[in-house]
């Protein structure tokens, strides 16, 4: 706790914090992309979350309709509601939700975007141990099947031993240990989408 993973999180997706810094995505410098290029390719599931007005349904709508890559906005919403089983929730305001609602219904909308690169801080948050194994699960599945980057906090890096390839250590705001976990690629690792 305290050790600066919410602060590396951010110099990786929030653009605006690192402005002479030197990070890049897809071989470029994230500062040359227009903030519409660089937001369409990343979702974010940020520790600290206030929930907006209206429904459930409707916020899944609005954010996951950000990504121009996805054509069907509502069958994508319906189709990750199912998957994370949250469908009970759509009619539901999104301010009369529990913390652990909220944040089940923000990582299925942010997995839902089918984004290119996923950010979740501190992934355990507010889930218990059902969420949790099936979160991962889905992670699974999205890294090795969807191709897609996953970059996460935690503060158990053992929960993570399932899908992480790589494992970077912070202590007092630096980078102690960074770990290949060597992994190698399923069978459908070479399969994966290309977008």
């Amino acid at each position: 706790m305290g050790s600066g993973k919410t602060t590396f999180l951010d110099a990786l997706y929030n653009r605006s914090k690192t402005p002479h810094a030197k990070i890049k995505f897809e071989e470029k410098d994230i500062h040359k992309y227009s903030n519409q290029e660089y937001q369409d390719q990343i979702a974010i599931v940020p520790q600290i979350f206030n929930p907006p007005w209206g429904t459930v349904r409707n916020y899944m709508y609005k954010m996951i309709g950000k990504f121009s890559h996805i054509q069907n906005v509502e069958k994508r919403a319906e189709e990750i509601s199912k998957k994370m089983s949250l469908t009970y929730l759509l009619n539901r305001k999104m301010k009369s939700l529990t913390p652990g609602e909220i944040r089940w219904v923000v990582l299925a909308t942010m997995i839902g975007a089918d984004s290119k690169v996923l950010f979740i801080d501190e992934i355990e948050m507010h889930l218990g141990k059902k969420e949790q194994k099936t979160l991962l699960s889905i992670l699974h599945r999205k890294i090795n099947y969807d191709g897609v980057t996953v970059i996460l906090s935690t503060q158990n890096k053992d929960f993570l031993s399932r899908i992480a390839s790589i494992t970077i250590t912070l202590e007092n705001g630096r980078i102690i240990s960074v770990r290949s976990t060597g992994k190698k690629k399923d069978k459908y690792g070479d399969k994966r989408r290309k977008r």
